[in-house]
């Protein structure tokens, strides 16, 4: 009988640990990047299909770029030409105007605009991965934003790529074919680089995207939207900063925000002998200082002294301590809570 039944509970127990892994994702975000030109009369008289099919979906996501070709005296295309155009023939469709990509895929010449079919088999997927942008500066000098990206469940996802770009909400200009209002204009590349996914559920990355504003671009209309790829170009998740709602006021503990705390800054904890940092060159942190569990300061370290971003915790007796990182300018980006043992 007990044979009979093993068999059983090894099946529910798949079925429980799938359904498990299933909860711990999280809607995946769709993106249109549209390609697109303030010379192409073609783009004149598809793009209003194009922003009417998108505004009864606002849940996704949309950033146009402006490559040179057809037409390179595209004022647009001449406030970035290399990163229009490095977009445009990382998907292989330069040289014609308007196009889409829609998570990652292109769409041909003769793709309907209006269809809800442009997106909709996109819609509705899972993922394990978060991706949360929080504005740590924004206004006329820079725009400088927060991007955590954390592991939900037990994936495969290897090889990919975080691609993070400064956009204009609405650009506002009469442009010769006619439009006089261009959405979510793509501006500035900030971050271009390899991904690697934590490999332990819960765990973060964090990147932090930044950029003095151009006299060109309206200061209070930039935001940032980070894309994290796979090697096949699909993009896996997508998310924006939300501009003024979501500008980092500090608050928590010690002026940690929430989201900070959970991030990972180093390995292993517990700990005996080395502590290895995470985080810290992507959050520009330059100090870490060490605090025993009355608050008082037990050591301060510079991160530019450090080599291979190694702690030695030699001089450290066992016990609990708490660790804050901080930038150049004092502001705690995050802690963590460290048990030394022998």
């Amino acid at each position: 009988m007990k044979k009979q039944i093993a068999p059983v509970l090894v099946l529910l127990l798949i079925v429980i640990t799938n359904a498990t892994d299933l909860l711990a994702q999280t809607q995946r975000n769709v993106v249109v990047e549209h390609f697109t030109n303030t010379r192409c009369g073609i783009c004149k008289s598809r793009n209003p299909g194009l922003f009417s099919n998108l505004s009864t979906s606002p849940e996704v996501y949309h950033i146009s770029y402006h490559p040179s070709s057809p037409y390179s005296s595209c004022l647009l295309n001449k406030h970035d030409v290399g990163g229009n155009d490095d977009r445009t023939k990382y998907y292989g469709v330069y040289g014609s105007t308007p196009r889409v990509v829609v998570q990652g895929s292109a769409k041909g010449n003769g793709e309907s605009f209006t269809s809800k079919d442009l997106f909709s088999a996109e819609q509705n997927k899972m993922t394990p991965l978060d991706i949360h942008l929080t504005t740590l500066q924004k206004g006329k000098d820079s725009l400088e934003v927060r991007i955590i990206i954390k592991n939900l469940a037990t994936n495969s996802l290897k090889d990919m790529q975080l691609y993070a770009v400064a956009v204009e909400d609405t650009v506002f200009y009469e442009a010769p074919n006619g439009e006089k209002e261009h959405h979510n204009v793509f501006r500035k590349v900030l971050v271009n680089e390899a991904l690697m996914i934590p490999s332990t559920v819960g765990d973060s990355v964090v990147f932090i995207a930044k950029t003095a504003n151009k006299a060109e671009w309206n200061a209070s209309r930039m935001y940032v939207m980070a894309f994290a790829q796979t090697a096949d170009k699909r993009v896996e998740q997508v998310a924006s900063s939300e501009g003024d709602a979501d500008i980092d006021k500090g608050g928590g503990t010690n002026g940690v925000d929430d989201i900070a705390r959970e991030t990972r800054f180093f390995y292993p904890n517990p700990a005996s002998n080395t502590l290895h940092l995470l985080s810290t060159q992507k959050m520009d942190v330059t100090t870490v200082v060490v605090s025993d569990v009355l608050g008082q300061t037990v050591s301060t370290i510079q991160v530019g002294d450090l080599e291979q971003n190694q702690i030695s915790l030699q001089a450290y007796t066992e016990g609990t301590y708490y660790l804050q990182f901080a930038t150049k300018s004092g502001r705690i980006v995050g802690q963590e809570k460290l048990v030394i043992i022998r």
